[in-house]
């Protein structure tokens, strides 16, 4: 009877196990990248645009390039790669709006980046993985002072009025395999990104983003807003 009733016991908690063993099989693993930027402080509490001579901000193990120059001949410094931001003036135009998200219903208290191209510097600005990842997203938006120059014009840009209107965004994500391209239209004609828009990408074994922005009128300003970066590292 002890026999039986053990080998019974047994053929119940066995297919138990399996089940549990394959379930844990198929899952996957969770986000282990997850870059919102909300603990970040921002000394003004409005936006970081120096790294101190470090060369980039880190996160996690993301570095977000960040390159400070200064012209000791005209005694002028200029900044471009990415900052920290929490402003979010949706109205004032031009570059003392420099680091605001041209996002109608964001949250006054969500921070982010702002990625600022500086084609005559550099080819691209990027971030870095020290560890390759996969299933990688992140959400782009629009600044004010790009979104209010193709929607309103200013000294630089005329208004955006058609197709031929367009301000483009080219992700290049750097792989073992590859590079994967990916484009998004921040304004095209009179449809201006006022919201925040996702971007997936689908390589695996990441470590770098490239990113650039173009447009068909040269005087929009290169700058977009990005956020929630989310990802796997590769095991």
């Amino acid at each position: 009877m002890f026999v039986r009733f053990r080998f019974i016991l047994l053929a119940a908690v066995l297919p138990c196990l399996f089940v549990s063993c394959d379930k844990d099989k198929d899952e996957e693993d969770p986000y282990d990248v997850n870059i919102d930027f909300q603990n970040v402080v921002i000394p003004n509490g409005m936006y970081s645009n120096d790294a101190e001579g470090a060369g980039f901000f880190l996160e996690g193990i993301a570095s977000f390039r960040n390159v400070n120059v200064y012209d000791a001949d005209y005694d002028y410094s200029w900044w471009y790669g990415f900052a920290y931001s929490q402003m979010h003036d949706v109205e004032t135009p031009g570059r003392e709006n420099e680091f605001s998200a041209y996002v109608l219903d964001d949250s006054p208290e969500n921070k982010f980046m702002v990625g600022y191209f500086a084609p005559w510097e550099a080819s691209s600005i990027d971030i870095t993985f020290s560890k390759p990842v996969k299933d990688l997203s992140f959400d782009i938006a629009n600044t004010t002072w790009a979104a209010l120059a193709m929607k309103n014009g200013d000294t630089f840009t005329k208004p955006f009025a058609d197709s031929e209107d367009w301000f483009k965004l080219t992700v290049k994500a750097i792989s073992a395999e590859g590079t994967e391209t990916i484009t998004m239209n921040l304004g095209e004609g009179v449809k201006i990104t006022n919201v925040w828009n996702t971007i997936t990408v689908s390589s695996k074994n990441i470590t770098k983003l490239e990113f650039s922005l173009d447009s068909s009128d040269d005087g929009v300003p290169t700058y977009f807003c990005i956020d929630n970066i989310k990802a796997r590292t590769v095991k």
